[in-house]
Order: structure tokens, then C-alpha cells, then sequence
């Protein structure tokens, strides 16, 4: 893993759950004061991204590293930022993350999830990763292909475990 750490700004909450989804650390809120970002980007070290020219110079100016993104499409965005930061294939850990709160996924029996997944989902799936964090389950279900499909389609190679 790259160790590269991210907090995005506001306006990119969507790029932010890619990012978790491809296994970067990736803060991100709806709601935050730019001088708590900025400190929060500082003392733990985190690549700001935003869509904010005002933000993204305040960050220089504190000696942040920052990533201003111009685009307002997610794809282009998460080209972008992989290719800013030279981000290869090794250092993906696909669905590693939640992509609600950002915790590491933690590998569950099945027997743990029984009454957690449908029932349809739980008759034909063997493994389970859990949030130890907010208790969401995730698995393999056709979704996780189509993500793949369109990681594929953007020319990020993708490995699954």
C-alpha cells in the first residue's frame, strides 16, 4: 500500500468513497469548517483534495499538500488524483474499506452475518467483510463486478483477491 492518506473537501464525496473502495485511507464529511480541514490535513498528514482554488492556495500557503481537481466527474477525478500521485496497481487494496465511514473491513463467519444480509444473499454466499466500525456487511454480489468493469474501463488495472 502507497500509504498515501486523502481528506476531500465537501464537494467530493463520491471520488472519496472510490478512493475508499480502492483502498485508500480517505476522510471525507459533508459538513466541516475550512480551518478544522485544513488543520485535520496538517496534523495527520493527509493529501487535501478539493474542487476549492480558494482552499487549495490557503493549504500551499500552509504547506499542506494539496490537489486541486478540476473536473466534476468522478471518473476524471479518480484518473486524475492515480495519475497525480503515481498510483499503481500494488498499491490498490480493492474493497478493503467501508465506503460509508472509512474503516478497515474485517473478515466475518457466515454465521455472523445470518441475520445481517437477505436471505437470498446469505444461501449463496461463503465470505463476509464486516465494519467493525458502523456493522455494514459487504460481499461479492454482482455490484462488485460492475465496479470492477468500470475501474477496468477507466484503465486502472485491477486485481482481485
Amino acid at each position: 500500500m502507497t500509504g498515501k492518506r486523502f481528506l476531500a473537501d465537501r464537494m467530493l464525496g463520491k471520488l472519496a468513497k472510490k478512493l475508499r473502495m480502492l483502498g485508500f485511507d480517505t476522510l471525507y464529511f459533508s459538513e466541516i469548517e475550512e480551518n478544522e480541514l485544513l488543520t485535520m490535513a496538517s496534523n495527520e498528514g493527509r493529501i487535501l483534495l478539493t474542487r476549492d482554488k480558494e482552499l487549495f492556495e490557503k493549504a500551499v500557503k500552509r504547506g499542506i499538500e494539496t490537489f486541486l481537481i478540476k473536473s466534476d466527474r468522478w471518473r476524471s477525478q479518480i484518473s486524475a488524483v492515480l495519475k497525480k500521485f503515481r498510483i499503481s496497481e500494488n498499491d490498490l487494496k480493492l474493497f478493503s474499506r467501508c465506503m460509508e465511514c472509512n474503516t478497515v473491513l474485517k473478515e466475518v463467519s457466515k454465521q455472523d452475518v445470518m441475520l445481517d444480509v437477505p436471505e437470498y444473499v446469505y444461501m449463496t454466499h461463503e465470505r463476509f467483510l464486516k465494519c467493525p466500525m458502523c456493522g455494514k456487511v459487504y460481499w461479492a454480489g454482482t455490484h462488485v463486478e460492475d465496479m470492477v468493469e468500470e475501474l477496468r474501463k477507466l484503465k486502472i488495472p485491477v486485481r482481485r483477491e
